[in-house]
């Protein structure tokens, strides 16, 4: 593997590297190889990495052509070609299929087949007038060939036929009492086992925003709790993975993140477990307990659910006092990678380098690719520079489409993330958000495992 570093950092990381046995791809002056963006359906190899890295998802033309959208060409949006958020794994159970996100006021979202890395059909997602937050689709924990979404008031079940590609939904459950429900706000998951579901959404009456827990397979809702008097004041919620618990994090009256039983989740007194609302997923360490993973500008961090204890995971520091560094950053999302107990997958929006990472500390961070649309600050002469850019001097992302948002299948064998791959740029040097066309593209990394 090799890397391409900053000349004038080299002697203080070799040096570093030589003494601490820090991986230089972590270090200050880090820069990935260039490369340019993949041909739709098709793959480069990251010079990096020696990995084949696809572009799946492509703009309105090119996915069009290569498989018309039900209601035009044209109706192609944003994001039917990337997928929700890193706490959505995009891929299915056995890993044979990926769906994107539903389209932007589109009934539809794209699928594609791994094998081949083809897009096949177009399947059925919310109501064009629907939430903006179900546009999230979640692949069912038992069948490879089940996905359910939100439509109003609605959980609905869709099954796929993969040869044929027909598609047949039905109404799983309907909530009375709410006027929508959604999976948590966008960041909703299952229980590993399937059975646990939070739902969220405006109450029926327009009085409050409620969380909702769900067991499935019994279509029995528990009792429900307010969380919020508006959606501005509330940001997401979601069932950890062993489903004993559920975290809600809120803006106002305060920001925090909060833990609940999910048996108690009316009643019980919430525990704060942080002092802040981040993006960031759940893993459960080797011996099967939860934790919330977050990044920051100071770093990865790890909070227990079942006690608060937290840990520093990147960096690793001797001293817990000891201040952070610009290059500390791991601002971005965390998604988990199932099959890999207490692993979880590092999107840094300072760089755009993806990583796996050991929350334990024990385990050596692999770097396995780049989004290619990081941005280092130190790059920029002055502030206002760097801000153009959409990154501060921490290393904190101030404009969102610029994260990677990196998600891992189950096995760990595929990463899937969002890069532009710097269409956004401006002639003047900065960063437009809202370009037209909008891009960001769904790409695929292909993991060696490690030998």
């Amino acid at each position: 593997m090799s890397y391409k570093l900053n000349i004038a950092f080299f002697p203080i990381i070799s040096l570093l590297a030589l003494t601490y046995g820090i991986n230089p791809a972590l270090g200050a002056g880090y820069r990935a190889t260039s490369m340019p963006a993949p041909a739709f359906a098709d793959f480069r190899v990251d010079p990096d990495t020696g990995f084949k890295v696809w572009r799946l998802g492509g703009n309105g033309e090119e996915m069009g052509r290569k498989l018309p959208h039900p209601d035009g060409n044209g109706s192609i949006t944003l994001l039917h070609a990337q997928h929700f958020y890193s706490r959505t794994p995009p891929s299915n159970r056995n890993e044979t299929h990926v769906l994107s996100a539903g389209g932007q006021g589109k009934p539809y979202a794209a699928l594609w087949r791994l094998e081949d890395k083809q897009l096949v059909a177009w399947v059925p997602a919310a109501t064009p007038e629907t939430h903006i937050q179900q546009r999230q689709l979640l692949w069912d924990k038992q069948a490879d060939n089940v996905y359910w979404f939100t439509q109003g008031n609605s959980l609905i079940r869709a099954t796929i036929d993969f040869t044929t590609h027909k598609t047949r939904t039905e109404v799983w459950d309907t909530f009375p009492d709410f006027d929508y429900v959604t999976f948590g706000f966008g960041e909703g998951n299952f229980s590993d086992d399937g059975k646990r579901l939070v739902l969220a959404g405006s109450a029926q009456d327009t009085k409050g925003i409620y969380i909702q827990p769900y067991e499935v397979s019994r279509k029995h809702a528990l009792p429900r709790r307010k969380v919020a008097e508006h959606e501005e004041a509330f940001d997401w919620a979601s069932t950890d993975p062993s489903g004993k618990y559920i975290v809600l994090a809120q803006y106002r009256p305060a920001e925090k993140t909060l833990v609940i039983p999910f048996e108690q989740a009316a009643t019980a007194t919430p525990r704060l477990i942080l002092d802040d609302v981040k993006h960031s997923d759940f893993v459960l360490d080797p011996g099967g307990e939860p934790w919330l993973v977050y990044g920051n500008w100071r770093g990865l961090s790890a909070i227990r659910l079942a006690d608060a204890k937290s840990r520093s995971v990147l960096p690793r520091k001797a001293d817990p006092d000891q201040e952070p560094r610009a290059e500390d950053n791991a601002s971005g999302h965390v998604a988990r990678i199932p099959a890999m107990p207490g692993w979880a997958l590092l999107s840094r929006s300072r760089d755009g380098s993806l990583l796996q990472v050991d929350i334990s500390g024990q385990g050596e961070t692999r770097y396995i690719g780049n989004s290619r649309h990081g941005r280092d600050p130190k790059e920029a002469t002055n502030k206002q520079a760097a801000q153009r850019w959409g990154v501060t001097h921490e290393g904190e992302v101030t404009m969102y489409k610029r994260e990677a948002r990196a998600a891992s299948s189950a096995s760990g064998r595929y990463a899937f993330f969002v890069s532009d791959y710097h269409v956004y740029a401006t002639p003047e040097g900065g960063y437009d958000p809202e370009p037209e066309p909008s891009r960001a593209y769904l790409n695929l990394i292909e993991i060696t495992p490690r030998k």
